[in-house]
């Protein structure tokens, strides 16, 4: 029998949450979510599939308007729905890259940081991303696990003071260890002053139905680099 405790992993960086779960996206108890989206934004499968057919014609409706108005998203690049019958503020809708098109790790940094660039733009108070590439497009778990931690960890070093002040990363039972592996790479790696240690699981309560118009958030390599400590600049040039 799988050992819960063991797939759920808290990191604390001040008095903020980054969170390490096995646990069903759509179940995630935050004000937004992101859905691993394509560049078309066509929501015909996996992950995607779920959060259209969940949340309704709506979705797929607003993200076709967007393509419509802006044309197809470059990876690295986030858009954002109402999320219809789903119980979250938005959908963000966040292109990852497909492994062998080069820079993934620096694209999946693009995608998150522009992700919590919304939260703060939004007043989103908590975020759950799935694993960001790690599925059909191919990118290894580690990589993509880099690629949160270094976004995360950098947008909080630099803006403590803003939302969100929770992140969940929803995994599966196969990548939760390779991902926390990674995180602890990462974690021994970094020169940050306030180090993140583990702590026990914790709990959640479900958050209120609402919805919003469909939006983007396009911010160049010098806003993303903004963002950034001196030591994480190199990553986003």
């Amino acid at each position: 029998m799988t050992d819960n405790k063991k797939q759920t992993m808290q990191f604390l960086f001040g008095d903020r949450e980054l969170i390490l779960m096995v646990a069903d996206l759509l179940a995630a108890p935050v004000d937004v979510i992101v859905n691993p989206a394509n560049g078309g934004l066509s929501h015909g499968g996996g992950v995607a599939g779920q959060i259209a057919d969940q949340g309704g014609d709506v979705i797929q409706n607003e993200s076709d308007q967007f393509i419509k108005e802006h044309g197809v998203l470059e990876s690295g690049m986030v858009a954002f729905t109402s999320a219809g019958h789903l119980p979250y503020d938005a959908v963000i809708h966040a292109v990852g890259p497909k492994m062998g098109e080069g820079d993934e790790q620096r694209k999946i940094q693009q995608a998150v940081s522009r992700s919590l660039q919304l939260c703060d733009m939004h007043d989103w108070k908590s975020i759950a991303f799935p694993a960001i590439s790690s599925g059909i497009f191919g990118v290894p778990v580690e990589t993509s696990a880099r690629a949160f931690f270094r976004a995360i960890t950098s947008f909080w070093d630099a803006r403590m003071d803003i939302p969100p002040e929770k992140v969940i990363i929803c995994l599966t039972e196969k990548n939760f260890q390779p991902f926390f592996k990674a995180f602890q790479d990462e974690s021994q790696l970094s020169s940050h002053k306030n180090e993140m240690p583990v702590s026990k699981p914790v709990s959640y309560n479900p958050v209120a139905e609402a919805e919003l118009p469909v939006g983007v958030v396009e911010l160049s390599e010098e806003d993303i680099s903004g963002l950034e400590d001196d030591e994480m600049d190199d990553w986003f040039k």
